[in-house]
């Protein structure tokens, strides 16, 4: 009995379906609008509804087909606009029915419903290469540093769009970049922002980003000469003792290949001489790579002044 009643309740319904969708029905549906543009050297500069409410009546087996098998489409063509033009829609569509594009077996277009007006703004479409800034946290492992920047692959990315967007866009950013931390050399990849995802186009969505790390040394220079700037003509300079040694702390490879040429002992008579004074710190001038110095030894030098 229950098969014979699923078998009755089946044929009911397809008898019912088949009467049901062979009448006549009017209804809205949204479908999307696609902008349709020729011209290698112009696009659109301003945003445009990208669907539309639209009114189409025919039977209901071709109705219900539009609306889950084959969505109908309307065709924008803005070939012909040269900077910008109001646009009413249903207007549009009723003066050209042929970029509608549906089956239109069993079903007619009727009206567009909403939106009603937009404007349509058009732009010379240019493509300019930008530069890529690095966002990122990372810092080296304990007992290891940077020597130099994070290197970027590529440093440009090439954007095309709009002229008057891509004009305003000076620079391209990187998703936040977390690696904690990092003891060894490596290559990462991270997603570039685009500013504008409407309207511009990035020739690749990532960049590829090589962090450098070496480890930390220390080397001692020893007896490194004491030089003098800025002297008077009428005077000469003594130090005592003569030089000084120091340590050096950075990039382990690259301190070990320092000499005493590689840094500076500087004492400036016009920017550190104070009459009656006797011992000063010389300045200690070194190479960016060096990350500090310590431990000067002797901590003061004698400076002694000779009048010619």
């Amino acid at each position: 009995q229950i098969v014979s009643w699923i078998i009755s309740f089946f044929f009911a319904s397809l008898i019912w379906f088949v009467i049901v969708n062979d009448k006549e029905y009017t209804i809205a549906m949204e479908i999307p609008i696609q902008v349709y543009e020729p011209r290698e050297d112009k696009t659109l500069k301003n945003k445009i509804p990208k669907t539309a409410m639209v009114r189409f009546q025919g039977k209901g087996r071709a109705l219900l087909s539009a609306k889950i098998l084959q969505k109908p489409v309307l065709i924008m063509d803005v070939a012909n606009i040269q900077q910008q033009y109001h646009v009413s829609l249903n207007d549009y569509y009723q003066k050209y029915p042929n970029r509608v594009i549906y089956n239109r077996t069993d079903m007619e277009f009727l009206e567009v419903v909403y939106p009603d007006t937009f404007t349509i703004m058009i732009d010379s479409k240019i493509t300019r290469e930008i530069p890529v800034r690095l966002e990122y946290k990372a810092r080296p492992a304990p007992g290891y540093l940077f020597p130099d920047k994070p290197l970027l692959e590529p440093e440009k990315v090439k954007v095309t769009g709009p002229e008057s967007v891509i004009s305003k866009i000076n620079v391209l950013n990187t998703q936040i970049l977390n690696t904690g931390d990092i003891n060894r050399n490596v290559t990462l990849h991270t997603d570039l922002i685009n500013p504008n995802p409407d309207f511009l186009i990035l020739n690749q969505k990532s960049v590829s980003v090589t962090f450098n790390v070496e480890s930390i040394g220390e080397k001692i220079l020893k007896d490194v000469p004491i030089i003098s700037e800025n002297i008077p003509d009428n005077i000469s300079i003594r130090f005592v003792p003569p030089a000084v040694s120091f340590k050096i702390v950075g990039s382990n490879e690259k301190i070990q290949r320092m000499t005493n040429d590689s840094v500076r002992v500087v004492f400036n008579y016009s920017e550190q001489w104070i009459p009656s004074k006797i011992y000063y710190q010389p300045y200690i001038r070194v190479p960016q790579t060096v990350m500090e110095w310590k431990d000067l030894k002797p901590s003061r030098i004698e400076v002694i002044i000779v009048r010619k």
